[in-house]
């Protein structure tokens, strides 16, 4: 029996640099207001990830440990989870500082759709000007993005 590798494929980014950040208002799972055009922060970080997906928990926890080398930056989460409980709780367990939203649309909630979201973590960063930088599906890629912005 012959076994043929895969080729790699490489990811597909679907935004480019310098593309305009799609504009988000909602209420976060803790009752507060938020507008990411209004937002002051130098650099958005928005997350999109599941709080049953265990990769997603490690990119989470690498992001909060290394946030001390991240100045500036503003973390937005949008979770997949049954209820906004569960993400309450999901950040609570994480010690997760920011914004963090759920929307009972899942996979077919406006933000999912607007960034093109089909796996989990996904990581959009955003400069204060609100255009894309760039994104990246783990943490290695992550720490390149911000490493050359």
């Amino acid at each position: 029996m012959m076994l043929l590798a895969a080729p790699m494929v490489p990811a597909q980014y679907l935004h480019k640099p310098g593309e305009k950040a799609f504009e988000f208002e909602g209420v976060t799972v803790n009752g507060l207001s938020y507008n990411l055009y209004e937002s002051q922060a130098e650099r958005i970080i928005l997350c999109f990830w599941s709080v049953d997906c265990d990769y997603c928990h490690d990119f989470l926890k690498s992001l909060r440990r290394h946030r001390c080398r991240i100045k500036g930056y503003e973390l937005v989460t949008f979770a997949l989870a049954d209820d906004p409980e569960q993400v309450r709780h999901e950040v609570k367990k994480l010690r997760l500082k920011g914004w963090h939203f759920h929307d009972p649309a899942g996979w077919d909630s406006e933000p999912f759709l607007q960034y093109d979201v089909n796996i989990t973590p996904t990581v959009v960063l955003i400069d204060k000007d609100k255009n894309i930088i760039g994104e990246a599906y783990d943490f290695d890629e992550f720490k390149e993005l911000i490493r050359h912005e």
